[in-house]
Parts: C-alpha cells; sequence; structure tokens
C-alpha cells in the first residue's frame, strides 16, 4: 500500500481530480479532462490502471473516454451501470484493491441519488466528490436534504486525522458565506487566515484536514462549539440547522 502519494490535478474551471500512484502504477479519480492528467502520467512514467467515479455527473466523468484511448485495458470502477464504460459497480460498504492502495466504499446519496466516497483507511485519505467541500457541501440535486444530512453524518464519524480531497475548489466562497450567517467574522478568523495563505502560496485549498471540519464546517458537524452555538441563537435541531444553511447557500 503506498502512502500519501496523491498529485492534486486541476479541471475545467474549478473541479479536481486526483491521481494516486506508486512506482510506476495510477488510479485515477474523477477524470473530468483527460489530457492534464494523460500529460502528468507521461512525465512521470506512470500506467494507469484504475479510475474510480464519485457520480454520474459529466465533469466528474467526461475525461474517461481520453484516457481509454491511451490506456484501453483501465478498470473503471462507479456506482452505477448508467455510468458509460463502467466495468466494476460498487455498493456500500464493499472494499476493493485498487493498482495501489484499498478504498472501503461509503454510499453518501443527496446531490445525486448514486453518489459514492472512497474512503482509503490505511492511508487516512478520503476522497469526497461532491458530497463534502472544505466548509461546504454539495447541492442536493436529486436526493433528499435529509439522505444528504445523513451522508454527511456518516463522514462526521469518521477518524479525525483524515485528509479529505474534494471535487471543486469552492472554499473562499463557502467560507463567505459562513460568515455572512454567523454575523461575526471573528468566530471565523483563523480559518480565512488560513485559506487566503494556502490559496496565496498554492493556489489550491486541498487537500484538507477533517479534524478541522468538524470545528468550521457547521454543514458536516452541528454539535461542535459554534455548531452549538449557531443551534442555540437560531433555535434549531441538527437537521433543522443543516436545512437552513443548505437552503440559504442555494440563494447566496
Amino acid at each position: 500500500m503506498f502512502a500519501n502519494k496523491v498529485s492534486v490535478i486541476n479541471q475545467l474551471n474549478d473541479n479536481y481530480s486526483y491521481i494516486l500512484f506508486d512506482k510506476n502504477n495510477a488510479c485515477i479519480i474523477d477524470p473530468a479532462e483527460s489530457l492534464p492528467i494523460l500529460e502528468y502520467v507521461k512525465k512521470n512514467n506512470l500506467i494507469i490502471k484504475d479510475i474510480f467515479i464519485t457520480h454520474h455527473h459529466g465533469d466528474h466523468t467526461s475525461g474517461v473516454e481520453g484516457i481509454l484511448n491511451v490506456f484501453p485495458h483501465v478498470a473503471i470502477h462507479s456506482p452505477s451501470s448508467h455510468i458509460k464504460n463502467t466495468r466494476y459497480i460498487l455498493r456500500d460498504n464493499e472494499e476493493i484493491n485498487s493498482c495501489v492502495n484499498s478504498f472501503k466504499i461509503l454510499s453518501t446519496p443527496g446531490h445525486t441519488t448514486d453518489h459514492i466516497i472512497y474512503y482509503d483507511e490505511f492511508n487516512k485519505l478520503l476522497f469526497s466528490g461532491d458530497t463534502l467541500f472544505r466548509l461546504g457541501c454539495g447541492r442536493v440535486f436529486e436526493g433528499t436534504l435529509q439522505q444528504m444530512h445523513n451522508s454527511l453524518q456518516k463522514i462526521n464519524q469518521l477518524n479525525d486525522e483524515i485528509i479529505v480531497y474534494c471535487g471543486h475548489e469552492y472554499t473562499l466562497n463557502n467560507l463567505s458565506f459562513l460568515e455572512s450567517i454567523l454575523q461575526n467574522k471573528e468566530l471565523l478568523s483563523e480559518a480565512r487566515v488560513k485559506i487566503e495563505d494556502e490559496l496565496h502560496l498554492f493556489n489550491k485549498t486541498v487537500p484538507f484536514s477533517l479534524k478541522e471540519e468538524k470545528i468550521y464546517n457547521l454543514f458536516l458537524n452541528q454539535n461542535s462549539n459554534l455548531g452549538k452555538k449557531t443551534k442555540e441563537k437560531l433555535n434549531l435541531t441538527d437537521f433543522e440547522l443543516f436545512k437552513f444553511l443548505r437552503d440559504q447557500k442555494d440563494i447566496f
């Protein structure tokens, strides 16, 4: 099993795809564009053996065809037979070996009904697709708000030491939204300093710590100190706070 050999690949306007590799073998998470991925693997003498898809949206799957043109024997893993080129359908709680590591599959409906995430317990990595973003969560398109809340609680129960790789760079917008809801920028001042530093140094805010998300991300954890204060102020339950935030974020 590899140890944290993950490269972040910019895709489209604000998408991320990920390359996990060990020696000459590589697997890809959610390829939106094939060219940047193929350029990276060629430069680093890698052979793509596996592709893992979190859900059926085109901005997470549209790079598959281009990769198959170069690596026709790649194993495509996804949650649905409706996702083109899928060879292996993945189910909740299933464990699957890639060419470089092992994943536990967690079903996280909400954003879409077929959404899954990939949890590497050994290396403490989580590829969250469009379920969890830094300081936010995915918009609910196909599932229900209750499903999305339940899915986020699955993540909230995972190990604090996990490093999260999400599907989009939405962090600064999510931070501004939470500041507007809390009406007190001081509550998120440490988070803002860190995020702005990361954007200045790396031009991205992924990956990120699940431990910190449990402190600041009110979509994820309504029982943090920040969450408890917000629930008390608004007189809301956990789910009511999540619903309020998601409804407000949709129009932010």
